[in-house]
């Protein structure tokens, strides 16, 4: 819809600046300071309007140039912190499972302590019971 509204307004300026041309038939005295010319005014109003829009396409174009620069660098820095957090990412992980090896490890030795020492109690017990049993 904003294009459409644009290339509207365009067409009516054009009208509106052919129709002041055309209206100015006249020829006029251009003085270019090394030397003077004498065109016809339409001439010098399209060239003028010539002058202008190139003017304007030029800033814009620069314009456009800068913020397309700038749009790669931001670009090129998110791929760079991207690919940082996918490095931390892949540390973190990797201490992860180094973690749950150990916790892994330190569960299965207090198991083995934990039976060991009830080993040692049956143990125990059992010569307790032995001992009762020879008295007896």
């Amino acid at each position: 819809m904003k294009k459409q509204i644009t290339t509207i307004v365009s067409i009516i300026l054009i009208i509106i600046i052919a129709l002041f041309a055309l209206i100015n038939f006249e020829s006029v005295d251009v003085n270019f300071g090394f030397t003077s010319v004498r065109i016809p005014l339409v001439l010098l109003i399209l060239f003028s309007l010539l002058v202008g829009a190139l003017i304007i396409f030029l800033l814009s174009s620069i314009l456009n140039v800068k913020k397309n620069r700038q749009f790669r660098e931001l670009e090129s820095q998110s791929q760079q912190k991207q690919d940082e957090l996918v490095k931390q990412i892949e540390t973190l992980q990797t201490n992860l499972k180094s973690l749950e090896t150990r916790l892994k490890n330190s569960y299965g030795k207090q198991e083995i302590g934990t039976k060991d020492q009830q080993i040692t109690n049956l143990e125990a017990e059992i010569k307790k019971l032995s001992d009762e049993l020879s008295q007896k």
